[in-house]
């Protein structure tokens, strides 16, 4: 136990006044908080700042003071002296800022406890550490501008200047560069009244505490030059308190790094304010000696671009006269020298090289060898120039060596080399696919398509294996034709070659493996195998016209060969053929079938535009006939039901994809409007996907929000197929009806007298005269004036004759093409 009593004194009588002289706000709480006693700073702290913590208000709780403050701090502190108070802690400290209008200010809150006669009781300090955060928060914003790579040099030191003013409290703040005599200010810092700019130069005699410090080559610091050091003071300055250092680069002063000022200071500078100065101008040091070696580097590889060497006949680097950086994996060209080749680089090139240094001394001639070094960019091509050196600064049997970047050169022979074996390749498969063309022509069935096309392939020695095949499932193609392969069969594809197949029908473009080999899984069982299980490049090519896919075409290169993007735009090309004849020949079977199969299809709740305006507005379009037109968009001519025909056409034209909407008949007797509807972007739709298969569209109608169509397709066509194409382009569509129909035979012959039977005797004779005289010739033979003198009527009635003969004879082409109505 201390004892009370010392030398007469009565110790804790003492400890009230002293805690009263330091520099910090002190109180003691009891167990639920309240405030027994405060030291003096704490009230004079309070009164200052209108806290009312006067010793006239002890007895306040301080927690609940704490608890009601409107901000975290304050909770933080009282939860903190409750953990104390309760023994949860031993201990607790909390720095939190104080700032006011004018200052800010930081403080640390101590708290610790003590027990008198059995009763807790916690001492509370705030200490001000306003000055250690001021110098933080220097120290930070001098780093942020050392590591600041967006600003240049300059930009830097203008930065550091200007924190340095405001950190020490001084006017001025400069860089100056000693020459002979005289100092160059290179960077400034001044208020804006003061006459001093970078560039500036003045008498080293006129600056006598710089050329104090350039002189002692150490740091000053007088706040008061007259008082501290009246030799040091200067009459044409008139500086009267400075703290500068010394700037050395490379062993000599480069100049001083400097704050002034022309009043005293009315304190004095501290140690921590010398310390921020020095730090300050050793990062202009390094600075400075970086962009001096830099500079000096850069004329050297300017001069010599290539990295150039000494080296002896042991293969020892003695020198590095460039920069190395490019050729090995080094950061500093001191870690290379005294290495040998043999350290640093493989055998094989190490002793290649070597070989080459000692065949220069032993000839006394020049010697190149080429080489090849992996790099931090990776693998690049040298030329080694070496020659021998005579010179004292080195051994007698030294050479020069200089490694030439020949990487460039190299790679324009490679890729000259692969142009002409690509362009030799794609002349080679132009040439056949003008064959696979021309054999195409004369197919009539497309199994008659796809194995003549994989025949071509394979027979030309350009493909070692082809074959083709169709969606099976979202992961997996079927089969159909093949050649080059004798075991192909469905079972045998890889999932890897699934995988690449699949890939060219969804995406619609050419997909290339290097090596399916190296792209395919293995297993002891060898079923993942590809069917070419040695290496081979392969390309998977969509069959796909318009926005129909008909499947894919898988060929693979023969051994070490590779597809190039000039070959995969020909095969596209090649796809592209054989898509266009797969939709010809349904075509053709399709108009030569005698019995059809009509198929009804419904998509539930369209994205179709009539589609979603038919469960908008509550009516229904119905189809009567889309055209495409040269310029990208499709019209569409549809008949309204059930719907005001101008809020109709309100609501289409107010679709972003709706060009435009008109009127083109207006309803009548037992006939709906007709609008005319241009879309200015043509999306996919399922009709035209049922034209790619060679089918034709008999009915269509969009209402209560579902697009419901049916269509007529050829016999043997795949429905699978057709489904899912449908499906692709509008998910969620259902096949709702299957059923073959019998097709009426169309003969030319009955054409012409279903279009005469229309025509009546004047019509006809006007329209036979007409093209008989060349009416429709360009340019024309007989005008409407002589075929109207010929027939002996007026030219109105030969127009009008004329008029109604080409709507009978145009009507019933189209409506033999196509005959929609409205579906049930």
């Amino acid at each position: 136990m201390v004892p009370s009593v010392v030398d007469g004194h009565d110790v804790p009588a003492l400890y009230g006044p002293a805690i009263d002289t330091l520099p910090l706000m002190f109180a003691i709480v009891d167990e639920s908080g309240v405030i027994l006693s405060t030291n003096k700073t704490w009230g004079e702290f309070g009164r200052a700042n209108g806290v009312e913590l006067t010793p006239n208000t002890l007895g306040v709780n301080y927690l609940d003071v704490a608890d009601m403050a409107d901000d975290a701090t304050g909770k933080q502190a009282a939860n903190g002296i409750k953990a104390v108070l309760t023994g949860e802690r031993a201990t607790f400290e909390l720095e939190y800022p104080c700032h006011t209008p004018s200052t800010d200010r930081w403080f640390r809150l101590y708290v610790a406890p003590f027990t008198i006669d059995g009763a807790t009781y916690a001492s509370i300090a705030h200490i001000d550490i306003t000055q250690r955060k001021q110098r933080e928060t220097a120290l930070e914003a001098a780093y942020d501008i050392c590591t600041d790579v967006e600003r240049t040099f300059t930009e830097q030191l203008d930065a550091l200047l200007e924190l340095g003013r405001e950190t020490l409290g001084t006017a001025f703040g400069t860089l100056s560069q000693v020459h002979g005599d005289e100092y160059v200010f290179e960077a400034v810092t001044a208020p804006a009244t003061a006459d001093l700019e970078a560039g500036r130069t003045a008498s080293i005699e006129d600056l006598p505490n710089c050329g104090h410090v350039v002189e002692h080559r150490k740091p000053l610091a007088l706040s008061d030059v007259e008082a501290e050091a009246p030799d040091l003071a200067d009459p044409e300055w008139g500086i009267a308190s400075y703290i500068g250092a010394p700037v050395v680069v490379d062993g000599t002063v480069y100049g001083t790094f400097c704050f002034y000022g022309l009043e005293p200071r009315a304190t004095a500078f501290t140690q921590w304010d010398l310390t921020f100065v020095r730090l300050l101008s050793d990062w202009v040091e390094y600075e400075l000696e970086r962009q001096r070696h830099t500079e000096q580097r850069n004329a050297l590889n300017t001069a010599l671009p290539d990295p150039s060497f000494i080296i002896d006949a042991e293969g020892r680097f003695l020198d590095c006269l460039t920069d190395p950086e490019t050729m090995v994996k080094v950061d500093d060209t001191d870690t290379l020298v005294g290495q040998t080749l043999h350290e640093f680089l493989s055998d094989d090139t190490a002793d290649s090289l070597l070989s080459a240094v000692r065949a220069a001394l032993r000839t006394g001639s020049f010697q190149s060898v080429e080489y090849t070094l992996e790099t931090p960019g990776g693998e690049r091509w040298f030329e080694a120039r070496v020659a021998p050196l005579e010179s004292r600064s080195y051994d007698l049997d030294t050479v020069i060596f200089v490694a030439r970047d020949i990487t460039a050169h190299k790679d324009r022979q490679a890729e000259l080399e692969r142009q002409r074996d690509e362009l030799e390749q794609a002349q080679r498969l132009n040439v056949l696919g003008r064959e696979i063309a021309k054999a195409l022509q004369d197919t009539q069935t497309r199994e008659e398509i796809e194995s003549a096309v994989c025949t071509h392939l394979t027979e030309s020695d350009l493909y070692r294996a082809v074959w083709a095949g169709t969606r099976g499932s979202t992961t997996t193609v079927t089969l159909s034709a093949a050649a080059g392969i004798d075991t192909a069969t469905p079972e045998k594809i890889s999932p890897a070659e699934h995988s690449l197949a699949t890939d060219a029908i969804d995406t619609g473009e050419v997909q290339v493996v290097e090596d399916i080999a190296d792209a395919s899984t293995h297993s002891d069982t060898g079923t993942d195998c590809p069917l070419i299980a040695d290496h081979s490049a392969v390309a998977a090519v969509p069959l796909t016209t318009g926005e129909t896919t008909y499947g894919v075409l898988m060929v693979y290169a023969p051994a070490e060969a590779t597809i190039g993007c000039r070959e995969s735009s020909i095969l596209a090309d090649l796809g592209r053929l054989i898509a266009l004849s797969i939709q010809r020949v349904h075509s053709q079977q399709s108009l030569l079938a005698a019995t059809t199969v009509e198929l009804e299809f419904l998509t539930p709740d369209s994205d179709d535009v009539f589609a979603r305006l038919s469960a908008t507005l509550g009516c229904s379009f119905t189809l009567e006939r889309r055209v495409p037109t040269s310029s990208g968009n499709c019209l569409h001519y549809v008949r309204v039901s059930d719907a005001d025909t101008e809020r109709v056409c309100q609501a289409l034209t107010e679709t972003p994809s709706v060009e435009s909407c008109a009127v083109v008949e207006a309803a009548a007797e037992n006939r709906e409007t007709l609008l005319e509807v241009a879309l200015d972007e043509i999306s996919a739709s399922p009709l035209d996907t049922i034209a790619d298969y060679g089918g034709a569209v008999t009915r269509a109608i969009a209402t209560d929000g579902d697009l419901r169509f049916a269509a007529e397709m050829a016999p043997d066509v795949n429905v699978r197929a057709v489904v899912e194409a449908v499906r692709e382009t509008a998910p969620g569509t259902e096949l709702r009806s299957k059923q073959y129909v019998d097709q009426p035979v169309s003969t030319a012959t009955g054409f012409q007298t279903r279009i005469r039977d229309q025509l009546t005797p004047k019509q006809a004779a006007a329209l036979k005269t007409a093209y008989a005289r060349g009416y429709y010739d360009w340019p024309r033979k007989s005008s409407a004036e002589e075929l109207a003198a010929t027939l002996d009527i007026s030219a109105p009635t030969l127009h009008y004759r004329l008029r109604k003969a080409h709507d009978a004879v145009i009507g019933a082409l189209f409506d033999a093409e196509a005959n929609f109505e409205e579906l049930g």
